[in-house]
C-alpha cells in the first residue's frame, strides 16, 4: 500500500510539472507572438505617420517614399530621419552655426536625389537586384543620420546655454571657500 501511495504521489507531482512547463512554454509562445505583433503594428504606425507629412516638401516625400519601399527597415529609416530632423531643427534655429546648417543642406538637397535615383535604379531590376538597392540605400541614409548625430552632438557640446550659465553661478556661489 505505501507503494501505490507513493507511485501516485509521484505521479501527481510528475504531472504538475509536466502542466507547469507546458503553461510556461505556452506563456513563452504566446509572449513571442505579443511582442512580433507589437512590433508589427508599431512598423505600421510609423510608416502611416511618416506617409501623412506634407506631400509638397520632396525631402519628407523622400523619407515616406524610403520607408514604404525598404518596409522591413522602416525602424532604420525613421532612426535616421529623427536625426536629421533634429539637425534641421538646429539649422533653422541658429543660422550662424554654420557646421549644422552646411550639413542641412546636404540633407536637403542629397536625401532626395539618392532615393529618386534608387527608386529610378530599382524600377526594372529583378527582386534581388531591387532588395540590394533598397539595402544601399538604408545604409546612405544611416550614414546621413549617423553624421547628422555627430554634427548635432559637436553643436550641443560647444554652445553654452542658459542652464549651464545657471549651474555655474549656482556652483560659484555655493562652493565652500576661504571666505565663506
Amino acid at each position: 500500500m505505501l507503494r501505490f501511495i507513493a507511485f501516485v504521489a509521484a505521479f501527481l507531482a510528475l504531472a504538475a510539472t509536466a502542466v507547469l512547463l507546458v503553461t510556461a512554454g505556452a506563456a513563452a509562445l504566446g509572449a513571442w507572438f505579443g511582442i512580433r505583433r507589437l512590433r508589427t503594428k508599431l512598423d505600421r504606425y510609423r510608416l502611416r505617420r511618416g506617409q501623412a507629412a506634407d506631400p509638397g516638401d520632396p525631402l519628407e516625400a523622400a523619407w515616406t517614399l524610403a520607408a514604404a519601399e525598404a518596409d522591413w527597415a522602416v525602424s532604420r529609416v525613421a532612426a535616421a530621419r529623427t536625426s536629421c530632423t533634429r539637425l534641421l531643427a538646429i539649422a533653422d534655429a541658429d543660422p550662424l552655426a554654420t557646421d549644422a546648417v552646411d550639413w542641412a543642406n546636404v540633407i536637403r538637397r542629397r536625401v532626395p536625389d539618392l532615393v529618386a535615383a534608387c527608386m529610378d535604379e530599382s524600377r526594372d531590376a529583378t527582386p534581388i537586384e531591387r532588395r540590394r538597392n533598397l539595402d544601399d540605400l538604408i545604409d546612405s541614409l544611416e550614414k546621413i543620420g549617423a553624421e547628422a548625430e555627430r554634427r548635432r552632438d559637436r553643436f550641443r557640446d560647444g554652445r553654452v546655454s542658459p542652464f549651464t550659465v545657471q549651474r555655474t553661478y549656482v556652483d560659484q556661489r555655493t562652493r565652500p571657500g576661504p571666505l565663506n
